[in-house]
C-alpha cells in the first residue's frame, strides 16, 4: 500500500500534525508519499526522513492543480490522508487517482471521501489531537500529541553566529524572542506598540533579545528594537530558514508569540512561552506542553476567528493585555525572577569623587572598574547604579545634567566592552524637598530596582563607600561590600559606632568584584 499525507498549508498546522506524521510515516505503509507546500515540506523533515516528497505550488491556480494532479497519479497512491480541511485538496486526491480518501467532511467536500472522521465545534477537542484521531482512523498509533522538533545541526550553527554577532557579543546572557507576526490577519497581532513596550521594559530589567518572523515583519521588527532603545536588541527577520528560526528560539530563554506558526515553532523546540490570544481558541490551536502561558481575556465577542476586526485595529481583545503584565510573566517562565545583582554607588564607587558632579566631561571610572564590571556582567550579574543626586533638589543642576552624566558611563564604560543595566537616582534631599524614601541611607532605589527588574535582593551584592550605602543595603537585604576609595576609608573608621555589624571591606570596587567572581 502506497499513503499520501497532504500536509496542512499552515506552518503552525503542520507542527501540530507532526505527532501523526510521525506515525503514519512509521506505520505499515509500504510507502508514505508527504505532499504539501514548500515550508510544510521543510518542517517535516525529521519525521519522514526517507520519505519522497511532492511539492506543491506555485504557479497560476488551475495549471498548477493539473500539473500536481498528474505527479500525484504518477505515484500510483492508494489511499491518501487529508491533514488540511480544503475542499481542493479532496479533489485533487480524486483527481491524482487515490482510491481511499480519509478526512475531515468539510466544506462541502464529504462526497469526496470513502472515510469521513467528524470532529466537534472548534475548542471541544485541541488541533493536535484532532490529527492524532485522523492517523488512528488510517491504522497508525501516536504514542503523544506534544510536538518536538529535534535540532537541526547546520541550521544550529547559524542561529550560534547569528547570537554570537548580536545578543552573545560578551558571553551567553539569558535572551527573550520576540515573535509579533500574524501570517494569519492582524486581528491575531498583539499590537505592535505593546511588543515595544514590552521589549523597553525587558531592556530596562538587563535583558535582550530578538524578534523573529519573515519579510514581511522587517518593519515591525525595526519599529521594536528601536523602541527598545537598547543595543541588545535586534531583528533577526530572515536569518535563514524557518529551521535558523526554529534554532533561534531553542536558544532563547523565553519567547512571547501571537497565536501563529511562530509560537508553536518555539514550543516545539521547549522554549517556554507566553501568548496573548484574541480572536482563537486557546484549547483549540494553543501551544502544547505544561511551559507556557496563554493570555486570554475571553471577551464575548471571542472567538471569532476573523482575520480582521470589526471593531477596529488593534483588537480590543487584545488590546487589554498589558506589556507589564506579560513582562512579568516572562520573567516568570525565563526563571529569570530571583536573578542576582550588584547595586553599585556613583561617585567614589564607580567614578572618582567630584562634589555635584554634573559635567560629563568630569566622569572618570575608577581604575580596573570597567574590566571588573564585564567578569561580573559574563557571571550572570545585572548591574544597577544607585545614588543619591541632591544637587537636584539644590536646584545646582537638572535631571537632564544626571542623565547626560549616565550616558557618558555607559560610553565610557562600552569602550572596554562593560555596560551598567540601569541607573537609579535620588533627586531629594529632605531640607529642600521633604522625606522621602529614596534617598540613601532608605532602602527605595534598591526597592524600584528589585520590582522592576525581577531582582531577588538576598541574593544581591551592593557596594558602597558611605555609611549611608550600607545602611541602605542592608535595609533592602542586600550583602554590603564598603570600599575604601571616595570617603570609603573615613567610613570605615566610622563603621563600629554607626554600624556595629560587620561587614565586608575592600580596598575598591576592582578588588570587590574580583572577590565576587572567585565566590
Amino acid at each position: 500500500m502506497r499513503t499520501v499525507l497532504r500536509l496542512p498549508n499552515w506552518v503552525g498546522d503542520t507542527i501540530l500534525a507532526l505527532p501523526a506524521i510521525e506515525a503514519l510515516a512509521a506505520g505499515p505503509a509500504e510507502e508514505v508519499i508527504l505532499a504539501g507546500r514548500p515550508l510544510p515540506l521543510l518542517l517535516t523533515r525529521h519525521a519522514a526522513p526517507g520519505a519522497p516528497r511532492l511539492a506543491i505550488g506555485p504557479g497560476r491556480p488551475a495549471a498548477r492543480w493539473l500539473r500536481d494532479a498528474g505527479a500525484l497519479r504518477r505515484r500510483r497512491a492508494d489511499r491518501g490522508v487529508l491533514l488540511t480541511p480544503s475542499l481542493s485538496a479532496a479533489l485533487w486526491l480524486r483527481a491524482g487517482g487515490v482510491a481511499e480518501r480519509i478526512g475531515w467532511p468539510e466544506q462541502g467536500r464529504g462526497f469526496l471521501l470513502t472515510r469521513a472522521v467528524r470532529r466537534g465545534p472548534h475548542g471541544s477537542m485541541h488541533l493536535a489531537d484532532e490529527f492524532a484521531a485522523l492517523a488512528r482512523e488510517a491504522g497508525a498509533r501516536p504514542a503523544s500529541t506534544v510536538p518536538v522538533l529535534p535540532e537541526a545541526v547546520d541550521e544550529a550553527a547559524v542561529a550560534e553566529g547569528f547570537l554570537g554577532r548580536t545578543v552573545w557579543q560578551n558571553g551567553r546572557q539569558p535572551f527573550i524572542a520576540l515573535c509579533p507576526g500574524a501570517v494569519y490577519g492582524w486581528a491575531k497581532q498583539w499590537p505592535i506598540e505593546s511588543y515595544a513596550a514590552l521589549a523597553n521594559r525587558l531592556a530596562g530589567a538587563g535583558l535582550g533579545g530578538i524578534v523573529v518572523g519573515t519579510g514581511p515583519d522587517q518593519d515591525i521588527a525595526r519599529r521594536i528594537v528601536e523602541a527598545a532603545a537598547s543595543t541588545r536588541w535586534t531583528s533577526a527577520i530572515d536569518v535563514g530558514s524557518i529551521l535558523v528560526s526554529a534554532e533561534l528560539l531553542r536558544r532563547a530563554s523565553a519567547a512571547v508569540s501571537n497565536d501563529s506558526g511562530a509560537m508553536h515553532l518555539a514550543a516545539a523546540v521547549g522554549t517556554p512561552l507566553v501568548a496573548p490570544f484574541g480572536p482563537t481558541h486557546p484549547e483549540w490551536t494553543g501551544p502544547r506542553g505544561d511551559a507556557h502561558s496563554v493570555l486570554w481575556g475571553r471577551p464575548p465577542c471571542s472567538p471569532c476567528f476573523l482575520k480582521q476586526c470589526p471593531y477596529g485595529r488593534p483588537s480590543p481583545c487584545l488590546a487589554g493585555i498589558r506589556p507589564e503584565g506579560v513582562a512579568g510573566e516572562v520573567l516568570q517562565k525565563a526563571g529569570l525572577r530571583g536573578r542576582r545583582a550588584v547595586f553599585l554607588d556613583r561617585d567614589g564607587t564607580l567614578l572618582e569623587p567630584v562634589p555635584y558632579l554634573h559635567d560629563p566631561a568630569q566622569v572618570r571610572l575608577v581604575a580596573g572598574a570597567a574590566a571588573a564590571l564585564r567578569a561580573v556582567r559574563d557571571a550572570g550579574f545585572l548591574l544597577v547604579v544607585v545614588t543619591n543626586q541632591s544637587g537636584v533638589a539644590r536646584r545646582l543642576f537638572g535631571e537632564d545634567d544626571v542623565a547626560r552624566v549616565h550616558a557618558r558611563v555607559q560610553e565610557t564604560l562600552a569602550a572596554e566592552g562593560a555596560a551598567i543595566d540601569r541607573f537609579y537616582h535620588c533627586p531629594h534631599h529632605p531640607d529642600f524637598t521633604g522625606p522621602c524614601d529614596c534617598r540613601k541611607p532608605e532602602p527605595g532605589l534598591f526597592l524600584r530596582a528589585a520590582a522592576d527588574m525581577g531582582i531577588d535582593l538576598h541574593r544581591s551584592i551592593a557596594i558602597g563607600d558611605t555609611l549611608e550605602d550600607l545602611q541602605a543595603a542592608n535595609r533592602a537585604g542586600c550583602r554590603p561590600i564598603l570600599v575604601r576609595t571616595g570617603y570609603g576609608a573615613q567610613a570605615e573608621q566610622e563603621r563600629a559606632d554607626r554600624m556595629p555589624r560587620c561587614i565586608e571591606v575592600a580596598d575598591d570596587l576592582s578588588h570587590a568584584l574580583l572577590g565576587l567572581t572567585q565566590s
